[in-house]
């Protein structure tokens, strides 16, 4: 579950990083797509950078495993959170490519 988790972590700053790079490539060109990548970034960067810091601080902190199963269950609503937004920023950012 922690090599999950981690790779979920991963996968989200690798998506964020992405989309904050062709957010500066094209903010100059197009000014519909700066206003939309802007409410786009404080819709889902936000909470993406969020949840970022709770689970580096949930992993650093807590070694062992949950106790019960809603331990599991919030760590697992977590890794989705994290993979959806991921998912949403990689998205958006190669519909921006092309």
């Amino acid at each position: 579950m922690r090599i999950l988790w981690i790779s979920a972590i991963g996968v989200n700053i690798a998506a964020l990083l992405f989309y904050i790079l062709l957010l500066s490539k094209w903010s100059d060109q197009v000014w519909i797509l700066d206003i939309l990548n802007a409410i786009l970034l404080q819709i889902l960067g936000i909470p993406s950078a969020a949840l970022i810091v709770a689970s580096l601080l949930v992993l650093k902190f807590y070694k062992e495993k949950p106790l019960r199963w809603w331990g599991y269950t919030v760590a697992f609503i977590v890794i989705a959170a994290l993979l959806w937004i991921a998912g949403y920023l990689f998205r958006w950012a190669w519909l921006t490519l092309s």
